[in-house]
This record gives structure tokens, sequence and C-alpha cells, in this order.
């Protein structure tokens, strides 16, 4: 099966990632999130990326592949309760529409497909409508099959594309977490894969404020430092929708440190 990996209980979807701190709301936006996913998997052990023979088309989908919410993501967006959108309580429709965008503006062909597959996988393993789950497959694989030029490769059997497909994954749901600093059961932490015989099954502990265990053998280095770019705002603002806007767009840009060690 292509599709390798699988989010076990995990409620899929992706909107820009908030963080509540004091009073305050921290926002990450998903471009930003996307870069954090490039810094893990450039940490990751030169061991185990050597599975890879494509790095930097793998590279290029990890930090592209939520390139549709950059316009989305310049202020945010608040519901007729007040309540900020996020990951967990988007639109599927207006999501669908972002990840189409997001395949459809990655420029290389290889790099798109991975994507596609990543968010055909997420599609799949949501609790959307059937019919809604097949129009994006059929427009993801649109998309695809044009960039393609109708001559789409079939990667079913590569260990290769299921192994960069595994390195997307992983990064973007570990980004996920260390974004949020809130770390989810190991059951949602699926292994890398390796071959049909092998993977890598690193786990994830947090041991102190903003520092973070892996498995040894995980990280190419045994301390590594990621910097998280966030805007913090008053939660207050939640109920004035326009000030809550203007407050974003002029925020500073943060950085939260966080620390992953082997």
């Amino acid at each position: 099966d292509l599709r390798y990996l699988v989010y076990r209980d995990f409620s899929i979807g992706f909107f820009m990632i908030t963080r509540i701190y004091d009073e305050d709301i921290c926002f990450v936006t998903q471009h930003d999130h996307a870069m954090v996913s490039l810094e893990i998997l450039n940490m990751i052990s030169k061991d185990i990326l050597d599975n890879s023979n494509d790095i930097e088309n793998l590279k290029y989908a990890v930090r592209n592949h939520d390139l549709g919410w950059i316009d989305y993501d310049k202020y945010p967006k608040i519901s007729d309760t007040y309540e900020v959108y996020t990951f967990q309580n988007v639109d599927y429709e207006i999501q669908n529409e972002l990840w189409l965008k997001s395949i459809s503006l990655c420029n290389n062909p290889y790099s798109a497909i991975l994507i596609s597959e990543h968010f055909k996988y997420l599609i799949l393993n949501s609790n959307r409508p059937d019919n809604v789950k097949k129009l994006f497959l059929e427009k993801a694989d649109s998309i695809i099959r044009s960039m393609f030029k109708g001559k789409v490769p079939n990667f079913d059997n590569l260990n290769n594309f299921k192994f960069d497909l595994s390195c997307l994954q992983i990064t973007d749901l570990l980004s996920l977490t260390l974004c949020r600093e809130k770390i989810m059961k190991d059951s949602l932490f699926p292994p890398v894969y390796i071959n049909d015989k092998q993977e890598f099954d690193y786990k994830i502990k947090k041991i102190d404020k903003s520092v973070y265990k892996f498995t040894s053998g995980f990280f190419e280095k045994k301390e590594n430092l990621i910097e998280i770019p966030y805007r913090q705002i008053e939660a207050e603002l939640i109920q004035t929708p326009k000030k809550m806007k203007k407050s974003f767009i002029d925020a500073e840009v943060k950085y939260r440190r966080i620390y992953l060690i082997n």
C-alpha cells in the first residue's frame, strides 16, 4: 500500500496553529510550520536519510507542502461565535481547496506527488463524507496527471518513494507537535519506513520546558536547536476581529527555542 503511514486516533486537519500563553494567543502560520518540518528533516541521521534517492526533491516537498496557505494565513480567521479557526475546527471545504492549491503550486513533479499522496492519505482517514473524499482524490490526481503530462509513474512498489513519503508525513506531524508544544501519545508517531523488512521506530518525550528527547540515533547530532517563528497577540481581541487582524499584521515576529536531543 503506497499510503503507508497511519495517524491513529488523530483528528486531522491543518490551519493556522495556535498555542495559549497566559492571556495571549501565539500563532504559527502553516508555511512557517513547514519550515520547521524541513529543519527537523535536516537534523535526522545521515544513515537514515541515505535511504532517499531524491533527497533534494524530498526537502522541497517538506518545505513547500503548505504553499497554498500563504495568502490565507496573512491574518487569523474568526468564527461567528468568536473562536479562532485552527487545525481542529477548520471547515473541510476550505482546507480541501487549500491542499489542492498547495499541490498545484509545487513546480517539482516528484515533490508534488509526495505532497498529493500525503494529503490524500489524510483525507481518506478523515471523517469526511465519502463523496467529498472521492472528489478530492479525483482533483488531486488530475493535477498530478497534468504535471506528468498524463504519464504518471507507478510508485506503489518503490521503497524509495515510501521512505520519502514517510519522511514528509513524520516531519509534518513532529513539527505540529513542537509548534503546539503539546505531546501526543506514542501510538500517533509512526516509524520511519526503510523498506518492506525494516523500520526506524523513534520515540519522543518531553523532559523539560521546551526540551524533547528522541530515540538515540534518530538525529545526526546529540543536541539540536529549533527556533519556531510566531506572533503573539492578546486573546481578548478575538471579540473584535478587525482589531485582531490589525494587531496580528502589526505584531513583531518572535522566536521560541525548542531543544531536541538524542
